[in-house]
């Protein structure tokens, strides 16, 4: 008669869903990264500071739309990145109505910085993985991500 598992393992009906074993590297990231100095930048800071750095100055509502955050969920984050002196937010000249973002070099630098921890975390979570198979992983998860959202992917990554 077999042994039966530990009571803390998964079923194996579970883990048989790469569903189910994605969102489980998702818990995994979120714990590894807490134990990397992540500046107190959060992935929608890290969103918002990428899209001004590739992009420019933009408005708030463009920014919203590019990342797919929700308005006020927007303004929480620009809170916190003005506070933090990584983006300076000014009315626009042209439309009153409409806030002008744009990254400052303090912005630029924390943006660097992240990105530097969010490669460690990369690193830490695909650690069993070689090079070539990290690359293959990628490729993969982009083919998938782009047959459900290609609008939000350049040309360069449509299928």
């Amino acid at each position: 008669m077999s042994q039966p598992e530990p009571a803390h393992t998964f079923p194996e009906p579970l883990l048989a869903l790469p569903s189910f074993v994605m969102f489980q590297l998702t818990r995994e990231a979120r714990r590894i990264i807490g134990t990397l100095d992540d500046q107190g930048l959060r992935l929608p800071h890290v969103g918002v500071l990428s899209c001004l750095a590739e992009c420019g100055a933009a408005a708030q509502k463009d920014i919203g739309t590019r990342l797919r955050i929700d308005a006020s969920d927007l303004v929480s984050v620009l809170d916190d990145l003005e506070r933090a002196g990584l983006v300076h937010r000014e009315r626009d000249p042209r439309d009153r109505r409409r806030y002008s973002v744009r990254i400052t070099a303090d912005g630029k630098a924390a943006l660097e910085r992240r990105l530097a921890v969010t490669k460690t975390l990369d690193r830490k979570l695909l650690a069993p993985l070689s090079e070539p198979e990290r690359a293959q992983l990628h490729d993969l998860l982009m083919r998938v991500y782009a047959h459900h959202d290609p609008e939000h992917l350049p040309s360069g990554y449509r299928g």
